[in-house]
This record gives structure tokens, sequence and C-alpha cells, in this order.
């Protein structure tokens, strides 16, 4: 099923399942709030996609990399 991936633990049996949450997070959140994620489904909409996270992440070291004092 597409935006739904079992994976596996080291003895090789289906121990996780990790679902695409903008195409099942609507049918998701009544259960995730039921298990106390109520911050995460308030934000839902604000989520980074796995490129955006990325291009976020690489910034933070540029940023304190340019910030320090230049050797002269």
């Amino acid at each position: 099923m597409k935006g739904i991936v079992f994976e596996k633990d080291t003895n090789g049996k289906n121990r996780f399942v990790r679902f695409d949450l903008r195409q099942y997070g609507e049918q998701l959140r009544p259960l995730l709030q039921e298990l106390g994620f109520e911050q995460v489904s308030d934000s839902w909409e604000e989520g980074l996609t796995s490129k955006e996270f990325l291009t976020a992440a690489k910034e933070i070291p540029r940023k304190k990399f340019d910030g320090r004092s230049k050797v002269s």
C-alpha cells in the first residue's frame, strides 16, 4: 500500500509501521490524540518535509561557521 511501510527488527520480523502523515494524517489524528500527541496534531500543517528538514539542518552549521570570528 502506498504511503505505508513495514520496518523489520534485527531478527527480520515486522516490528514498526511508518505512515505518510500527508496521506493518512487526518485518519490517524484521533488515534494520536488518544495516545497523548495533542501537541503534534495541533501543528500538523507546520511540519517539514524530509527535503525541507535536510535543507534547514544544513543551514545551522553554515550560519555558525559564517558567524564566527575570522582569523587575520
